[in-house]
């Protein structure tokens, strides 16, 4: 067998172990299901266009509903739903004010995900950070 890496040829069952080991070794949280869960929730959520223009514009300023739905031309309803999704990923956080529901970005989310630098279209921006 040569020592060359093999490109679409099928590996053996002890490259494929290796291979396993080498990929939890660099991305640890695929052993943390509850972690591995809560991030595909986050980039579940960050697969929609409109759902990337509703963080957009919760990055300049907290938002109700009502000005989300004229800034987007959106019905109520469909933003209800992106909103939740959003919610439910951790994204952005609710808060009632009066009759009013402001919704604002979860900064800490948005920043480990790199939301912004995604939307910037950065080189990098999906490598995991480099410690040290």
């Amino acid at each position: 067998m040569s020592a060359e890496r093999r490109v679409g040829i099928k590996c053996t069952p002890e490259e494929c172990r290796l291979i396993g080991e080498r990929v939890r070794a660099a991305f640890p949280v695929l052993e943390d299901e509850r972690a591995l869960a809560e991030r595909a929730r986050a980039f579940q959520a960050l697969g929609n266009e409109t759902r990337l223009q509703i963080l957009a514009m919760l990055s300049v300023q907290e938002m109700c509903a009502c000005n989300l739905v004229s800034a987007l031309g959106v019905a109520a309803s469909t933003l209800a739903h992106h909103l939740r999704t959003l919610e439910d990923a951790g994204l952005i956080r609710s808060r009632q004010e009066g009759k009013f529901t402001l919704y604002e970005l979860d900064l800490a989310a948005v920043s480990r995900y790199r939301v912004f630098a995604l939307l910037e279209g950065q080189e990098g921006a999906l490598a995991e950070p480099r410690s040290g």
